[in-house]
This record gives C-alpha cells, sequence and structure tokens, in this order.
C-alpha cells in the first residue's frame, strides 16, 4: 500500500517532467498547525500559517482539533484523530505538551504557532537534527516508464534503491529497478 502510494505520488508530481529529465527532492519542513476555532489565540497562528505558505521549502498544513469543542461550541473542522495525532507526537516527544495554537515540524519539535522566530528555531533545530529530512531522490520519466532511485544507507554504506512505474493506458506496472 505504502509502495502504491509513494509510486502514485511519483507519477502526479512526473507528470509535467519532460521526457529524459531528470528532478531532485529537497529537504522540506513540514509545519503542523494544531488549531481550534473554539481557540482565541489561533486566529494569529492561522495567519502565520498562511505567511509560511509561501515558502517553497515548508509545507505547512492545518489540523484542527476536537479538545475544546467541550465549551459548547463544536469546531466543524475538527477530527479526533487530529487531537489523537497531536497527542501521539507529545507522547513520543516525551514531554505530554499539547495546546493551541501548536505547531509540531517535521513531527519532532514544538513551538507557539503564532510566534515566528519560535516557528523558525524549531525549523533549524528539525534540521539539524535530521528529522524527516529526505534523502536526494531522483525521478527519470523515459519511454512512459517512471524510474525512482532513492539511496539506501545500511551499514555505513549508500547504496541506489530504484523502482521502476510503467505509465500509461491507466495501469501501474511497478518492477523493481537493479540496484547499481
Amino acid at each position: 500500500m505504502v509502495r502504491r502510494c509513494l509510486a502514485y505520488a511519483a507519477v502526479v508530481i512526473c507528470s509535467s517532467v519532460a521526457p529524459h529529465a531528470s528532478a531532485h527532492a529537497e529537504p522540506r519542513a513540514v509545519i503542523e498547525l494544531f488549531t481550534s476555532q473554539g481557540c482565541s489565540s489561533c486566529p494569529a497562528a492561522d495567519k502565520l500559517l498562511g505567511e509560511l505558505a509561501a515558502d517553497p521549502s515548508l509545507v505547512p498544513i492545518s489540523v484542527p482539533i476536537d479538545y475544546w469543542d467541550y465549551l459548547g461550541w463544536k469546531d466543524t473542522l475538527a477530527d479526533p484523530r487530529n487531537t489523537a495525532r497531536q497527542k501521539a507526537y507529545a507522547h513520543v516527544r516525551g514531554d505530554g505538551q499539547i495546546y493551541t495554537p501548536q505547531v509540531v515540524v517535521n513531527g519532532s519539535v514544538h513551538a507557539l504557532g503564532s510566534d515566528k522566530s519560535a516557528i523558525e528555531q524549531a525549523i533549524a533545530k528539525s534540521r539539524k537534527n535530521g528529522a524527516m529530512s529526505l534523502p536526494a531522490v531522483t525521478l527519470t520519466l523515459t519511454d512512459g516508464k517512471l524510474n525512482v532511485a532513492v539511496p539506501d544507507v545500511a551499514q555505513g554504506e549508500t547504496r541506489r534503491r530504484g523502482l521502476a512505474v510503467r505509465v500509461g493506458e491507466g495501469r501501474h506496472d511497478r518492477d523493481r529497478a537493479r540496484r547499481e
């Protein structure tokens, strides 16, 4: 299932790539803003998230939670799975801190969602730690076939693994490419 999703994402990303062209993915920071309509401090964070969206190295995501619903006003965008996600991050970090507006950067570092400086520091810390960093992925489209090469770091060695995806006639045939 994961391979199918990755292959589909690669096809969508490369659908506009010229034949024989090659593209390299660059590391990006994923910025998840846990927010709520019932949070009086969240509008400033929501606005800041919109500003961060202009930075192509960032992937900003608004994640509405539901734990403020007990106050009597139901958040129409909230999802209990989002609350569970925020709690899971806090559990993995070991600090138990969940609040709104809270930003979680690359699933590892949290900051106040309305504090741009704190978010920038969290991004820097996350990148320094290598959390969620992406290896240099090479995508090549040749004769209707998308070749994806991803470095595989094992036992101190870097080997390239590939996945070939045949594109056409509405079906995707996946074959493992040879190791180089």
